[in-house]
């Protein structure tokens, strides 16, 4: 009876023996989320310009419309913009109404409507001055700016590098709290829900005309904005 016994205590050792090695060789692990964030001035700025003019002829008013539109585009190509930054939106012709005659004597004619539309896109620094030439050429609106970056990933490593910075000190906290050390990282997922903030956007009503005064040149201010990245690690830890 005693040879049976034996067989068996030794086949439960040799079980047992895989499942204690594999204890003691797996580390404990420790999932931790991080946040940072940078603000971030931004470099390019997009502007979007109309003309609008009238005659009574549809051929008329958008040959009034298209000369506008290359004195414009003459004037902020000469302001630096280049002919890449410069797109045409939208033209349009249609018939309507104006008014036409003395202030308290007006009539309604009926006349063509022509309206173009460019988008505009430059830099920061200079979209200030293509405000200006573009409302002396003879814009009749204009719509903006709105800001972005030349570079999509700007900030990114500096908000993400500070999104890692925070996991590890959230880790090495918890991990002290109960009893235990950071011993490495088994993984890192970079930006699981990260994302640059929406850039931030104004308008412009630029009337079309002369004025009397010397004009005073516009200033943008493209202020910053906020760049935001998020890691999930997950960190290898011991008892201390």
């Amino acid at each position: 009876m005693r040879v049976p016994l034996v067989a068996a205590v030794a086949a439960v050792s040799l079980i047992l023996a895989p499942a204690a090695l594999a204890d003691a060789t797996t580390p404990s692990t420790l999932s931790v989320d991080g946040s940072g964030s940078v603000m971030v001035t931004p470099d390019v700025a997009s502007l979007s310009l109309i003309v609008i003019r009238s005659a009574p002829a549809s051929r008329a008013a958008l040959g009034a419309a298209n000369a506008r539109v290359d004195a414009i585009v003459a004037a902020v190509k000469a302001a630096g913009v280049p002919a890449s930054g410069i797109q045409t939106d939208s033209i349009d012709v249609s018939p309507g109404t104006v008014r036409v005659g003395p202030r308290r004597h007006q009539h309604r004619v009926r006349r063509y409507v022509a309206t173009e539309s460019l988008s505009i896109t430059t830099t920061s620094a200079l979209v200030g001055h293509v405000v200006d030439v573009a409302v002396a050429a003879g814009a009749t609106s204009i719509n903006g700016p709105s800001f972005s970056f030349s570079d999509p990933s700007a900030g990114t490593v500096a908000a993400t590098n500070a999104a890692l910075a925070d996991a590890r000190r959230r880790a090495d906290a918890a991990a002290a709290t109960l009893g235990y050390t950071v011993t490495g990282v088994q993984s890192v997922n970079l930006d699981p829900q990260s994302g640059i903030a929406t850039p931030s956007s104004g308008a412009t009503s630029a009337p079309a005309g002369p004025s009397t005064k010397a004009p005073v040149p516009t200033t943008v201010h493209p202020g910053t904005q906020e760049v935001d990245a998020s890691v999930a690690a997950v960190y290898t830890i011991a008892p201390v």
